[in-house]
């Protein structure tokens, strides 16, 4: 059944392929964007589009009007800002706005997007973490936010009554991504000859999955559910040697103990003030991912959804696809054949 559905941060990576699958499935979609909003993913897609800004509850209250169900993607993914409000307010902010705009509306249902990093990570890399565990570090601003505001989202959801469904997406690589966000990032500075690995396991989740399920989340899943929406996790060394079995470009490894990765990052923050150039991790992240171990127990999702995921390997290839059709990266010539781009991307703004 068609549902009019409004999604928040309809312009970012994951809003792009989510609102890409719900129009395939015939739901009519609302875009909230800010006026500034870079809506090159969106483009020629049969839309509406309301213009606000999350911290804005006047704006998401007209945009709400008519909208059945909510998927709320909007917040600030950076693991580098000038300053922690930067990140912070957008997400706690918004997450009360947007319970305090849906009460009293009739919306059947919020699809709230929270993080893996609300999850945490381990020390023991085989140690399979749940819906049930929650992040407990604060060394990263990201990941705090997040936490916090998917903590808030549950306490809302009960003193508003409205229903929702949680989900934690890992790190989202491939398609439709125009800004580099940090997670594909990772595979960018690879194919750049500026990326490397570090001891250490991470989880990803291919773009096509994560907007398909999401799409899904209109008639599947449990309300009042929180689900891991991630693939299987793997070591960083790996990525690294696939990236390199694909594509023939070399990926180093560098197995250095967690205090110099610490070290490391603490220098590329000072060289990133200097420079105005993003650092590849701070000092944060490096406490916080390395030779830790970010995997997921999917099982719940696979279950309740009935669905089978991309392989890491078609989604790196995507995610190359993808990066080498924009012009964020360059390969070999003897590659060409090996990485078209997909039809539907033809005749797109680059």
């Amino acid at each position: 059944m068609s549902k009019s559905i409004l999604v928040t941060g309809a312009n970012g990576h994951l809003g792009v392929n989510t609102i890409r699958a719900l129009l395939k499935k015939g739901h009519k979609v609302t875009a909230f964007v800010r006026k500034t909003s870079n809506l090159n993913g969106l483009k020629g897609l049969p839309l509406t589009y309301k213009y606000g800004d999350v911290q804005d509850i006047d704006s998401l209250k007209e945009a709400l009007k008519g909208c059945e169900i909510i998927i709320h993607h909007a917040a600030v993914y950076k693991l580098w800002a000038k300053t922690v409000a930067e990140i912070m307010e957008p997400a706690i902010e918004g997450t009360r706005n947007l319970f305090l705009a849906a009460a009293n509306t009739g919306i059947e249902k919020i699809i709230y997007t929270s993080s893996t990093v609300a999850v945490g990570t381990s020390v023991d890399p085989k140690v399979l973490l749940t819906e049930s565990d929650w992040n407990k570090s604060e060394n990263v601003p990201y990941y705090i936010a997040k936490t916090k505001a998917e903590e808030l989202a549950w306490e809302l959801s009960d003193k508003y009554h409205i229903p929702i469904l949680v989900f934690c997406p890992s790190g989202i690589l491939g398609r439709y991504d125009y800004t580099v966000t940090p997670t594909n990032r990772q595979i960018v500075e690879m194919l750049r000859g500026r990326g490397m690995t570090v001891k250490g396991t991470f989880s990803f989740i291919d773009a096509r999955d994560a907007g398909e399920i999401y799409a899904l989340a209109i008639e599947k899943g449990k309300i009042g559910e929180r689900y891991i929406l991630s693939a299987d996790g793997m070591r960083m060394k790996d990525v690294g040697k696939m990236v390199t079995a694909l594509t023939g470009k070399w990926v180093p490894h560098f197995p250095f103990p967690r205090f110099i990765n610490i070290a490391s990052g603490r220098l590329f923050e000072m060289l990133a003030k200097l420079t105005g150039w993003d650092p590849l991790f701070t000092e944060a992240v490096a406490r916080e991912l390395s030779h830790k171990h970010a995997i997921y127990d999917n099982a719940k999702l696979l279950k309740d959804f009935d669905y089978k995921l991309y392989s890491m390997e078609d989604t790196l290839q995507d995610t190359i696809r993808w990066f080498s059709y924009i012009g964020k990266i360059k390969l070999k010539k003897s590659l060409g054949d090996e990485f078209q781009p997909d039809a539907e991307w033809l005749g797109s703004n680059r």
